[in-house]
């Protein structure tokens, strides 16, 4: 018996690197990778992707077990018919478990009818690895019958930091990306505490203690500078974003933590009880909220906040959230707790 995990190609940013991530750290733990490319799936006719299929499975057994990172971007179609394929060929004898890392319905406005094809693939699975409890509820209310259902809670971010650098007090708030569908600049009130934005086009409608920066492209490179101090924001006024951030993972979340620097989230955020029970961060319902707690926070009360933030970093650079829930997944295929 092996397990199999798959991993997308072709795929630029966070979606691409997460995939082969989880998949590296399946390979640690012994597991077969199966690649799957992202390419223009509607040029294929039925008989063209039915190869591809068989190209993919090709090392998959009876007994195996298949562990399904989706989405693959290749469309719902593309996904749902790998997972039905799987179950017709081999029937109960192949565990399929779908590590859902995003949902298309949830994240693009207009989608919404894809969500019925969406459930009825999930259900075809023995087991699913979610983001979050609040995804993991929200499935359950749209339909899922499934009763193996496991948490991710975060991205696990294995790449060194430079341990000489000790993150310093600093009035600075760091926010990694491009703003446009975030919308944090227009909110940002102008105070004492900086804004250093990495990655958006500089605008000068904004207030004077908003600072623009290149992108960093090089994340050794952008985890060094951010462990300079301060803290990282994750957050989002636009009202559909936010609400996703409800419940889908922010690989922003791990990429301060793993710089060592405390969070700044909205208190909606689908890790907020973490944040907030492990002393990892800053929950508010505003910008200026959290601006203010900043504005009055002592060295001393930031220093807490760093002690806390080193445990998780190891964690997170150790692949130990992805292999917890993959382990917990695999375990619990075969045993009823």
């Amino acid at each position: 018996m092996r397990v199999h995990i798959t991993s997308l190609y072709g795929m630029m940013g966070v979606v691409g690197v997460s995939q082969r991530r989880t998949a590296e750290i399946g390979r640690q733990l012994g597991f077969n990778e199966l690649g799957i490319f992202r390419y223009p799936v509607e040029s294929d006719t039925d008989a063209e992707l039915s190869k591809r299929y068989d190209g993919i499975s090709a090392g998959i057994g009876s007994g195996d077990i298949v562990i399904y990172q989706g989405p693959t971007f290749n469309g719902t179609k593309f996904d749902d018919y790998f997972i039905t394929n799987l179950r017709w060929r081999y029937g109960q004898s192949v565990k399929v478990i779908i590590f859902v890392e995003d949902i298309v319905p949830m994240m693009y406005q207009g989608n919404e009818y894809l969500f019925p094809q969406v459930i009825d693939m999930y259900n075809k699975a023995h087991a699913l690895i979610v983001a979050s409890e609040n995804m993991k509820e929200y499935l359950i209310e749209k339909g899922v019958v499934n009763p193996k259902i496991y948490v991710q809670n975060l991205w696990d971010l294995p790449e060194k930091v430079d341990t000489s650098i000790t993150p310093k007090f600093m009035k600075r708030i760091s926010f990694t990306g491009n703003d446009g569908k975030f919308g944090i600049m227009d909110a940002f009130p102008e105070s004492d505490v900086a804004l250093e934005v990495y990655g958006s086009d500089k605008r000068e409608d904004v207030p004077q203690n908003i600072n623009f920066n290149p992108f960093i492209s090089d994340e050794h490179v952008l985890l060094n500078k951010l462990r300079e101090g301060g803290f990282g924001l994750v957050w989002a006024e636009n009202e559909h974003v936010r609400n996703y951030m409800h419940y889908c993972n922010s690989y922003k979340v791990s990429t301060y933590l793993r710089a060592g620097i405390p969070v700044i989230a909205h208190k909606s955020i689908s890790c907020a009880k973490l944040l907030e029970k492990n002393h990892w961060g800053i929950l508010a319902d505003t910008l200026e909220e959290a601006v203010d707690i900043i504005d009055n926070m002592s060295d001393e009360e930031y220093q807490k906040y760093i002690e806390s933030v080193e445990k998780v970093g190891f964690l997170l650079e150790n692949g130990y959230f992805t292999k917890k829930v993959l382990n917990e997944a695999i375990y619990g295929l075969y045993v009823d707790d």
